[in-house]
């Protein structure tokens, strides 16, 4: 009789690991016949359970879910997208429903949009939409910049310049940046100018950080010694354009990083708040985001959204 622990090694072998199962046979010395038995028997006793995402979201889920956030966190609309089992699926399914919102609920008119950074967001920038939907009146604003932004591209790629995030919104979604205020952003590094045009703004969008680190070393690393020792002893769960949210939902800032990026109060008074933040890593940022009232609308996808409301009964 085949144990339980070998069953459990047959199934990481063919399922996590992609072997065959003749491969698989030949080196326990069996038929790949009894193999396949093996692997029928790991799911028979729980051992393996398989699960099929659909690649859209039912209806009548979409409507549970939205009530149970809006009674929950008072969260005004969630927007679902389908779960995936892999990071890079999960990403391209909430850059498509982000893409898909944002052209659905607001029109190709005169209209003032504040831009996150992060690789959601690049990815988002980079999603090329159609010539027939693409909005040429928008204007799209940067409403951070106080990393160094030659270091921060040489270590995260493009995902943390917003000369790129601005340009690849630019060219692939048909409007384009408010020059004046570039012009003046890359240049002046006081916040009193950048005010009067955030502002203004209609709609914030950005993704949620990662829970933050609590080795010391790796939080030196990310934010640097000063802004670290700033944040240590907060039980930081995730941020939003770098306003994190510990358990209770408070609000942590590093004072050191007060250059020219937009305030808590000013992303509060703009209309439309958005976050996209999808996976397993992000539940305890969405949740402390939702927990601060930070945003009005969430897009993330089924499983993401089942997580946070059984982390947030815990």
């Amino acid at each position: 009789m085949i144990s339980d622990e070998k069953l459990f090694m047959i199934a990481v072998a063919y399922y996590a690991n992609g072997r065959h199962q003749q491969d698989i046979a030949n080196e326990l010395g069996v038929s790949h016949v009894q193999i396949g038995k093996y692997l029928k028997m790991a799911r028979q006793k729980g051992i393996v359970e398989i699960t099929i995402n659909p690649p859209y979201v039912d209806a009548d889920e979409q409507k549970r879910q939205q009530m149970v956030f809006r009674s929950v966190f008072g969260l005004e609309n969630l927007v679902l997208v389908p779960s995936a089992a892999s990071q890079e699926q999960s990403l391209a399914f909430l850059v498509k429903g982000a893409s898909k919102y944002m052209l659905s609920t607001f029109a190709n008119k005169s209209t003032r949009i504040g831009l996150g950074m992060g690789r959601t967001m690049f990815l988002l920038s980079e999603n090329r939409i159609s010539y027939a939907d693409r909005r040429t009146s928008w204007r799209f604003y940067p409403i951070m910049n106080y990393y160094d932004q030659k270091r921060h591209a040489e270590e995260h790629h493009d995902y943390f310049n917003y000369q790129d995030m601005i340009d690849g919104f630019s060219k692939n979604w048909g409007g384009r940046p408010d020059k004046p205020f570039m012009d003046r952003f890359s240049s002046d590094r006081s916040l009193v100018p950048y005010s009067k045009y955030w502002s203004k703004l209609d709609i914030i969008i950005g993704g949620v950080g990662v829970p933050f680190p609590r080795d010391p070393n790796a939080r030196a690393a990310m934010f640097g010694e000063r802004e670290a020792a700033e944040m240590e002893g907060k039980d930081i769960l995730g941020d939003y354009l770098n306003y994190h949210f510990d358990s209770d939902g408070n609000v942590h800032s590093p004072c050191s990083l007060s250059r020219s990026r937009i305030t808590w109060e000013e992303i509060q008074s703009i209309p439309q708040r958005i976050a996209v933040a999808g996976g397993p890593s992000k539940v305890h940022g969405i949740l402390g985001l939702l927990r601060a009232k930070g945003v009005n609308t969430l897009i993330t996808d089924v499983a993401t959204a089942k997580s946070v409301l059984e982390y947030n009964n815990i």
